[in-house]
């Protein structure tokens, strides 16, 4: 009985001194405290951002490196993240739990954004105060997270010491333009795991026994990037020195193809005489979904072709993945944080994102309606440029949530990215007719050298506003392999 007793005393105590600890960590933040992490934070950044750019000038093939190097640049990514929120809220005094809108508030702080069209309110003077009354009214952010993202970026940086030495032995590639928002406009931005996933797949050794041609499939929706990862692989000079030719096919299906004759309807991407070996790269991009029986039946219409040569397949259908000799990529969306950097280096360019606290609150907001599309970030992040002033982004702002909420309505689709082949509602194109509105229909990819003259970004703006059914150039991608995108349009009395 006294060992009970003493059991259950123990345990009381244990309760009382966890809950009083718990008590005291809970309490709230003083300003210095939160300033302190908010400098320290700064700090942080700026040193990881040193390691990452460095990192990415160099020639790094180790896997354990590279997953190093990944974890860093997540962790990056919130970090600046949760800083730019934070600025934003500290800036403009805001403060959500005060406005009695929770419908407006949820959709504004979906991405823990502020909501630039609520009423702005001083809290004082002091920004060590405001900053603390900002932060603890964002959604998905709290003052703990912003501690521990400060001692997670302490730790990693304490132990990549070992990972700096290492990496002065990789060799450089080139020198990249010393503003990040060129460089980014020009490269492949957050696939560096996905790339070397298909580079160790297309370089490594066949063990004896082993199906040949590898097929690798890529799976992902439409517009997500499947086109351009497999552009920069191919163009990796690892790649072009492995393979004596590299061919890319694009039709609607594979139905009565044969694979010795295949390259009749592909397009040679890159031909290689002195390669040691025949080995044969062939991408296919699929529209259509393709059956078991179509692809065995391909693939056994030739026995000769040599032994190391691949197969990569893309498509938006699960069902490829059974077509694969190796696990399929499944390419997804980027992460919050990853797509925020992403949107707000091309909005903002050169510019300070911190110097425009209410434009950086309405990039926020946008951005939280893009879905993670690139297309739609660099078309934004067009039209935000030439307009570099509070009014335009907030018009900019109130066409794309329109935009989406008109199409979730006629589609069905929440989102965008899922209503392939599904006309397209725009904004209302005249005032005085709000029954009337902009359909962008049947946008495909065009190989032709004159593009309309009319772009999507000249409409966005106002700057053209013509009648009748006629075409745009929806989009024109600035890094490989430069899709033209091509969009019919019309304006459709609803």
């Amino acid at each position: 009985m006294e060992r009970l007793s003493n059991a259950v005393l123990s345990d009381l105590v244990g309760r009382s001194v966890s809950f009083m600890f718990a008590k005291y960590d809970d309490k709230p933040k003083t300003a210095a405290t939160v300033e302190k992490d908010l400098r320290r934070l700064r700090q942080l950044l700026m040193r990881s951002g040193t390691i990452v750019e460095e990192a990415d000038r160099r020639l790094v093939t180790n896997g354990a490196m590279l997953r190093q190097l990944k974890d860093m640049k997540d962790q990056m990514l919130r970090g600046y993240y949760v800083l730019d929120v934070v600025a934003c809220r500290a800036a403009l005094g805001g403060d959500a739990r005060k406005d009695g809108d929770d419908e407006a508030s949820h959709r504004a702080f979906s991405m823990s954004i502020f909501n630039p069209a609520k009423r702005v309110r001083s809290l004082s003077g002091d920004p060590g105060s405001m900053a603390v009354a900002a932060f603890g009214a964002i959604r998905g952010v709290s003052l703990r997270e912003l501690q521990e993202k400060v001692q997670s970026l302490e730790g990693m940086i304490g132990d990549a010491k070992e990972f700096v030495v290492f990496l002065t032995n990789c060799p450089p590639l080139y020198r990249q333009p010393y503003s990040a928002h060129l460089f980014m406009e020009r490269c492949m931005f957050g696939r560096y795991m996905e790339k070397d996933r298909v580079m160790d797949f297309l370089l490594q050794v066949e063990p004896p026994g082993a199906p040949s041609p590898g097929v690798f499939p890529i799976i992902g929706p439409a517009h997500i990037g499947k086109s351009t990862l497999v552009e920069h692989v191919c163009n990796d000079e690892r790649v072009r020195n492995h393979f004596s030719l590299i061919s890319f096919y694009s039709q609607s299906s594979l139905e009565g193809e044969v694979l010795a004759n295949l390259e009749d309807n592909c397009v040679i991407k890159h031909q290689n005489d002195n390669a040691p070996r025949e080995r044969r790269l062939v991408v296919i991009e699929l529209l259509e979904d393709v059956n078991e029986e179509t692809w065995n039946m391909m693939l056994s219409s030739e026995s000769s072709i040599a032994h190391g040569s691949r197969i990569i397949v893309t498509s938006r259908s699960e069902n490829i993945v059974k077509l694969g000799t190796t696990h399929a990529l499944r390419l997804q969306c980027l992460t919050t944080e990853a797509y925020w950097y992403f949107f707000k280096m091309a909005a903002f360019g050169s510019n300070d994102p911190g110097e425009h606290p209410k434009l950086a609150s309405l990039a926020l907001e946008m951005a939280s309606l893009m879905q993670g599309s690139f297309t739609f970030a660099t078309i934004g992040a067009i039209v935000l440029r030439e307009n570099f002033n509070t009014q335009s982004w907030h018009r900019a702002v109130t066409r794309v949530r329109d935009y989406m909420q008109k199409n979730v309505l006629v589609n069905k689709y929440h989102d965008d990215i899922q209503a392939t082949g599904q006309p397209r509602l725009s904004w209302s194109i005249v005032n005085e007719k709000p029954s009337q509105y902009f359909v962008l229909c049947d946008i495909y990819r065009s190989d032709k050298e004159n593009a309309p003259n009319i772009q999507f970004v000249d409409l966005l703006a106002g700057r053209h506003q013509p009648r009748g059914t006629y075409e745009i150039l929806f989009w024109e991608s600035r890094i490989p392999p430069y899709f033209k995108y091509v969009c019919k349009c019309e304006i459709r009395d609803m």
